[in-house]
């Protein structure tokens, strides 16, 4: 049996969801936001579906996904929270009736970023005499997908005449609102509020609005609309620096193996591929297994550092698919099988995925969705 695994706390992804109620709506109490928790990329490395019916027993009132594969997965646990899929509808040119007859089926809500999507969904869904569920995506400044915001107004006339589409939403989103300086934020909001009023005097309003990505619920209130979307505060982290501190987070996973094997090796002597590191002095090697196939960045390499029993050790030599190597010393108190720490909370060891990332040169994001498929998943306190 692999040792290695991720163990979730889903008491303190609770504690976090309360953390960005109370904050949203502590700066509106009187209004009621809703919450997209998102869940893209296997929930961001913690595990899609788990951490969906969690998300939903917390009481979050919209899922959002990055494709329609997960958002199938998702329906067939989850029958009754909305699931927004951000990511472009491809044109299915070989089947597209069964195709949008699959979407009807799941009781999904599509992302709408160009004319040409709206014409597919609306032609397909008459057949099925339902009308498709859409959130129009407009690009402010992202530059990603989205109706260019300049000439939005005009393609949302026409998608708005569609009679076979329900227009649930509208959004947009931010390309750097974590950052201190929100002057880009700032302007991409403008830019949206700008198109949404030339909407509404034309008659053209949508149930639902929504721009406010993690960054910008912890501080940008004016872009909360009626709907945030909270990705990687639900997680635990921070989307930057500038952002810390406006409420309190605890990171709900925590990386973990196991001592495997402990060797002697003498002065002078390499440990691992290509020889990045030589002891000093006689001492202790221990081997973990857990390696860049696992999602431990090979970039760690002669910088990490783990726990074991609250102590933390320097990670030697070139990290490997499957083992990395850590440095015990001339004596140790350490047995085969005892815990290591890889990643999250310890004792206040500063072994988050944050820290990591800066090791690595990358952002939080991409050390949580790196962790592998084949590390198992452990969900405590649920």
């Amino acid at each position: 049996m692999n040792p290695t695994r991720a163990e979730i706390d889903f008491a303190k992804l609770a504690f976090n969801v309360e953390q960005v109620r109370r904050h949203i709506h502590g700066e509106f109490p009187k209004k009621k936001i809703k919450i997209c928790g998102v869940v893209k990329a296997n929930a961001y490395g913690h595990g899609l579906e788990e951490i969906s019916k969690k998300l939903v027993e917390l009481g979050i009132d919209f899922l959002g996904v990055a494709n329609y594969d997960e958002a199938i997965r998702l329906r067939k646990l989850i029958p009754n929270t909305p699931i927004l899929v951000f990511g472009t509808l491809i044109h299915s040119k070989l089947e597209p009736a069964k195709y949008v007859s699959i979407l009807h089926k799941h009781d999904l809500t599509a992302t709408v970023a160009s004319l040409d999507t709206a014409k597919f969904l609306d032609i397909y869904s008459r057949r099925f005499k339902k009308r498709f569920k859409i959130h129009i995506e407009v690009d402010t400044g992202m530059r990603r997908i989205g109706l260019d915001f300049k000439r939005a107004y005009r393609t949302i006339q026409q998608i708005a005449v569609l009679k076979n589409l329900e227009l649930e939403g509208i959004f947009t989103h931010f390309a750097s609102s974590e950052e201190k300086n929100k002057s880009f934020s700032k302007l991409q909001l403008k830019r949206f509020n700008k198109l949404l009023a030339e909407l509404k005097k034309a008659g053209i309003e949508f149930p639902l609005v929504h721009s406010a990505n993690s960054g910008a619920v912890l501080d940008l209130r004016e872009s909360y609309f009626n709907m945030v979307r909270p990705g990687l505060l639900l997680y635990g982290y921070y989307p930057g620096n500038s952002v810390k501190n406006k409420i309190s987070l605890k990171p709900i996973m925590n990386l973990k193996s196991k001592v495997t094997f402990i060797k002697k090796i003498d002065k002078g002597e390499s440990v691992s591929y290509n020889q990045k590191y030589f002891a000093s002095k006689p001492e202790f090697i221990g081997s973990v297994p857990i390696g860049y196939g696992d999602g431990y960045q090979r970039k760690l390499t002669n910088k990490a550092r783990v726990s074991i029993n609250k102590k933390l050790y320097k990670q030697v030599g070139a990290v490997t698919m499957d083992w990395i190597m850590v440095e015990l010393g001339k004596r140790y108190k350490i047995n085969i099988g005892d815990d290591v720490m890889l990643m999250g909370d310890d004792n206040g060891n500063e072994l988050g995925a944050d820290k990591i990332a800066q090791m690595c040169g990358t952002i939080t994001y991409e050390i949580l969705c790196a962790v592998a498929d084949r590390v198992e998943r452990v969900y405590l306190n649920g």
